[in-house]
C-alpha cells in the first residue's frame, strides 16, 4: 500500500524540533511513512539519518559493502502518472551530470509509490553548521561560491532549476591540498514538489533552513516559476551570508567586503528584484567572480588561493572563460563527460534504461598508451623477422655462376 513519505523524525535533521517549521508558511509535518529500514528491506542497509536538506530526506546506507547515500522524496506518486514522469525527468537530469560540486546518482526508483535517489558517498560539514559559529574568509567564499555556481550551470543544462539554494544544502568537504569544497544536493526537488501537489503534502515549503526565505527570488512568493536566475539569486544571497555571517535582509551597506571590495556589486546584480537585471547564466556570475578573485590577488598574491601564473598576468588580458584553471590559458579545457543513472531497479523502477558510467581514469589512459606501444613494437619486430627471412631465402635460391678463372674475354 503505497504512502506519504512525510518528514516526522525531523528532530533527527535540525537542532531543535520547532526550528524547520515555526514560520507560519511551512505546513505542519505530518505524514505517514515506513521507516527506511523496512522501505528499503533487501535492497539497501540503512545506517542513519542525515541532518541534511529540509524538503527531503537523506539517510547513510550501503549496498554490498558499498557506502551510498539516500534520498527519499516526500511524495506518493503511486496514483499521480504525471509526478512519476516529473520524478523520472528530474532523476534522468540529475544522472546526466558530471561536476564534482554535483554527487554522482548511482541508482533511481519508486518503491510503494515512494520516489528515491542513491548518491555517491559523499562526506562533509553543512555550511549552515560552519556559518553558525563565523563568517568564512574571503578566499573560502570565493572558491566555495564559484563551485556552487559551477553545480548551477550543470544542473541548468539539464533543464534543472535547483529552487532552494540554502547553506543547508551545501556540503563542505575538504579537498586535496586542504582546501575547501562544495558539493550541492537538492537539485530539482523544490520544483518538483510545487508542481505536483496532489502527490505531496509538502508542496508548500518555502524551503531549507531558518533562512529559507531570505534566500528566494520575489518572483517566487507571487507563484512564479522556477527558472535558472532565482538560482542566482540565492546564490547572491549565499555570499551575503558567508562573508558577513547573515542573510542580506534589509542590507544597504557595504562593510565587511573589505577583502573583496568588488563583491558587493556582484551580490546587487544577482540579487536585482527584476530578474531580467540579473546575470544571464551562472557561468557569467562565475566568470565576474574570478575576475575579483584576480584582482584581489593582484593586490596581496600570498593571501590569496591563485595559480601561479596568474600572479606574473597582467589584468585585463585574461580570457574570463580561462580564470576557472590553474594552468595558463592555452592549456585550459571545459569539457566534461555525461554520465548516466547505473540502475533503476526497485520495487516499481522508472522508466529509465540502465546505463553504465564510464569513469576517465588517467592511470588507465596511461596504461593503455603503454601497450599501444609495445604491440607497435611487437609488430615491428615480428615485420622484421619476416623480412630478414625473405632477404635470406631469396640468396639461398640464386644459382651461382660458373665462371672459368683461366677464361679470356670473347672465348
Amino acid at each position: 500500500m503505497a504512502k506519504f513519505f512525510g518528514r516526522t523524525a525531523k528532530e533527527s535533521r535540525v537542532h531543535d524540533p520547532l526550528e524547520l517549521f515555526s514560520d507560519p508558511m511551512f505546513p505542519s509535518p505530518g505524514g505517514a511513512h515506513p521507516p527506511p529500514e523496512e522501505l528499503f528491506a533487501g535492497r539497501y542497509a540503512v545506517d542513519g539519518a542525515l541532518p541534511w536538506g529540509g524538503l527531503v530526506s537523506y539517510y547513510r546506507a550501503s549496498s554490498e559493502g558499498t557506502p551510498l547515500i539516500l534520498c527519499v522524496m516526500p511524495m506518493d506518486v503511486s496514483q499521480s502518472t504525471r509526478a512519476e514522469a516529473a520524478f523520472s525527468h528530474l532523476a534522468h537530469g540529475l544522472g546526466s551530470i558530471r561536476s564534482r560540486a554535483v554527487p554522482r546518482v548511482l541508482d533511481a526508483g519508486v518503491i510503494d509509490g515512494v520516489p528515491y535517489l542513491a548518491f555517491q558517498d559523499t562526506r562533509g560539514t553543512l555550511l549552515s553548521d560552519i556559518l553558525r559559529d563565523r563568517p568564512l574568509s574571503s578566499v573560502s567564499v570565493l572558491r566555495l561560491s564559484t563551485q556552487v555556481l559551477h553545480a548551477h550551470d550543470a544542473g541548468h543544462a539539464q533543464a534543472l532549476v535547483h529552487g532552494d539554494l540554502t547553506p543547508q544544502n551545501i556540503i563542505v568537504t575538504r579537498e586535496r591540498g586542504g582546501k575547501l569544497g562544495a558539493r550541492v544536493i537538492g537539485i530539482g526537488v523544490a520544483p518538483l514538489l510545487r508542481a505536483n501537489p496532489e502527490a505531496s503534502a509538502h508542496a508548500a515549503h518555502t524551503g531549507s533552513g531558518k533562512h529559507a526565505v531570505a534566500y528566494m527570488a520575489p518572483e517566487l512568493f507571487g507563484g512564479g516559476a522556477f527558472d535558472a536566475s532565482v538560482d542566482l539569486y540565492s546564490a547572491g544571497a549565499l555570499l551575503h551570508h558567508m562573508v558577513i555571517g547573515s542573510p542580506p535582509v534589509g542590507w544597504e551597506t557595504d562593510e565587511g567586503f573589505d577583502d573583496v571590495p568588488g563583491l558587493p556589486g556582484v551580490i546587487r546584480r544577482a540579487m536585482a528584484r527584476r530578474s531580467a537585471n540579473r546575470y544571464p547564466d551562472a557561468a557569467s556570475m562565475r566568470a565576474a567572480l574570478e575576475w575579483i578573485e584576480v584582482e584581489s590577488a593582484k593586490q596581496s598574491p600570498h593571501a590569496q588561493d591563485i595559480a601561479p601564473w596568474m600572479e606574473t598576468s597582467h589584468i585585463g588580458s585574461i580570457p574570463v572563460a580561462a580564470l576557472a584553471s590553474s594552468l595558463p590559458p592555452a592549456h585550459v579545457s571545459s569539457s566534461h563527460p555525461a554520465g548516466k543513472i547505473l540502475s533503476t531497479s526497485g520495487a516499481r523502477p522508472i522508466p529509465i534504461k540502465p546505463i553504465a558510467i564510464e569513469e576517465i581514469d588517467p592511470e588507465a589512459n596511461r596504461r593503455w598508451r603503454q601497450i599501444a606501444l609495445l604491440l607497435t613494437l611487437l609488430g615491428t619486430l615480428i615485420f622484421s623477422g619476416y623480412w630478414w627471412k625473405a632477404q635470406t631465402a631469396l640468396i639461398e635460391t640464386t644459382p651461382p655462376l660458373d665462371l672459368d678463372p683461366n677464361a679470356q674475354h670473347g672465348e
